[in-house]
């Protein structure tokens, strides 16, 4: 009997070994800055897009002074970059996103100018990052702060919504899916200092709702929902009235039920804080949970599954006008309960911008920070050590790559359960489930994709390029 349980504490123990050094395994840890530039004249805002459609993600930026609309070449799909390139010299821009308005299959840049009250619109003439002069959609939105673009009206192109200061938020038809827009559809005129907005099917109805904050009088958090899928919006419906300041919004799924819920920065406790709301999946939303308990200064937020354990962490940017660093917080139990601060970069002066992309194209969320006091846009590697299971494919064969839509696996040991889609930005674009021996990739634009398989008890990662 001793034996029998000599064995079984010993299998006990081999186990939590296991458990242990699988933990090690997966923890995020990042590799030192790496310049992308220090001539983004005050950069602000940045984004992640294949602007010049090689396959890889370069980086625009809008900057307060200078050359105010600018972008960076990923020259080789390893995070080096080119020297920038002028888009435009847009007085005071503060906000740039990157989406296809004119329905030709490459990346146009929208802005806003807060002086000139202006939302603007630059059309990649040729897929390679030449840019048309200045489109203008609206010169009335008073103080533009931020613009983004979706398709709230379910007609299959990208229409346009903006916040600002004294115009409150507001969406604008691409009426011919060609970049012609309509007039102002105003969703809330009375939404003072409306500087952050985000889009997403709140209620699980399969369209597109907004969430928007007030900063001004009356300081809240409210969601508005399209009504019919065809932006008919109703008025605000109230989440939060509890902060005296609202900052950027992101909108993923942060406890791992498969609906929106909300992140966002707000003033807890006389400090800027990172804190969410969960959703119940028809736009419910519980009370406010906070994530940082050290959350002096913090400017800007971005979740992603940064350790590639399944589930979405948070980074975010904090610090003054001469320091600031880049942390992230874990997600530790896949349901919104966070762990301490993780330090990745420490060299911001006045960091206004965060995001992640996968830069270097070798299947994890790279961080990408800019600052506004020393014109630093700057990239640190995720250098995230994942199992050996995880990242080779040795008994299954994946063929045509590139391929122009039908993909087929030949498996020798394993048994196909699920393949999950992913495009370099880390967005879910596919899920196939079932015994998998072919599947179609032709409805997705072409580019890189990264494909998690599912095989028997394990999963793999395997890179392909749709053509």
């Amino acid at each position: 009997m001793g034996s029998s349980f000599y064995k079984n504490d010993m299998k006990k123990y081999l186990y939590l070994i296991a458990i242990v050094f699988c933990s090690l395994q997966s923890v995020a840890q990042f590799g030192p800055q790496r310049i992308i530039s220090t001539e983004a004249d005050g950069s602000r805002i940045i984004c992640a897009a294949d602007v010049d459609g090689d396959g890889t993600l370069d980086i625009l930026s809008a900057n307060k002074f200078g050359e105010n609309l600018t972008w960076y070449k990923n020259l080789d799909g390893l995070g080096n970059f080119g020297t920038q390139n002028i888009i435009a010299a847009l007085g005071d821009a503060i906000h740039v996103h990157a989406a296809d308005l004119d329905g030709d299959g490459d990346m146009d840049v929208l802005a806003v100018s807060y002086f000139y009250d202006m939302v603007v619109w630059y059309e990649n003439l040729d897929g390679l990052g030449n840019f048309s002069t200045q489109k203008v959609i609206s010169n009335t939105a008073d103080g533009a702060y931020i613009v983004i673009a979706a398709d709230l009206d379910g007609d299959s192109d990208m229409d346009v919504i903006s916040g600002s200061d004294n115009s409150g938020i507001a969406w604008y038809e691409n009426t011919d899916g060609n970049g012609s827009f309509g007039p102002i559809r105003t969703i809330n005129a009375t939404a003072s200092i409306a500087r952050y907005i985000g889009t997403a099917d709140i209620d699980g109805d399969g369209d597109l709702d907004i969430i928007g904050s007030n900063s001004g009088t009356n300081v809240s958090l409210s969601w508005y929902e399209n009504i019919d899928g065809l932006g008919n919006f109703s008025v605000p419906m109230l989440i939060d009235m509890s902060n005296y300041a609202l900052g950027p919004i992101c909108l993923i799924d942060i406890d791992g039920d498969n609906d929106k819920d909300i992140l966002l920065i707000a003033a807890v406790s006389g400090a800027n804080n990172v804190v969410w709301y969960e959703n119940d999946g028809i736009g419910n939303f519980g009370s406010q949970m906070v994530i940082s308990d050290d959350p002096i200064d913090v400017w800007s937020i971005y979740s992603t599954d940064i350790d590639q354990d399944g589930d979405n962490d948070v980074i975010v940017t904090r610090g003054g006008a001469f320091d600031g660093e880049v942390v992230w917080f874990e997600n530790l139990d896949g349901m919104g309960l966070f762990g301490s601060k993780n330090i990745i970069g420490i060299e911001h002066q006045f960091p206004r911008s965060v995001l992640a992309a996968d830069i270097d194209n070798d299947g994890d969320m790279d961080v990408i920070a800019s600052s506004q006091n020393d014109d630093k846009i700057a990239w640190y590697e995720n250098m995230t050590i994942i199992g050996i299971e995880e990242n080779q494919l040795t008994n299954l064969n994946i063929y045509p790559n590139p391929t122009k839509g039908l993909v087929f696996i030949n498996s020798k040991t394993e048994t196909i359960i699920s393949i999950t889609v992913f495009d370099i930005l880390g967005k879910k674009v596919l899920q196939i489930g079932g015994n998998i021996q072919q599947f179609d990739i032709s409805t997705l634009q072409s580019g890189m994709y990264f494909l998690q398989i599912t095989a028997d008890d394990r999963n793999f990662v395997q890179k392909i390029i749709k053509e």
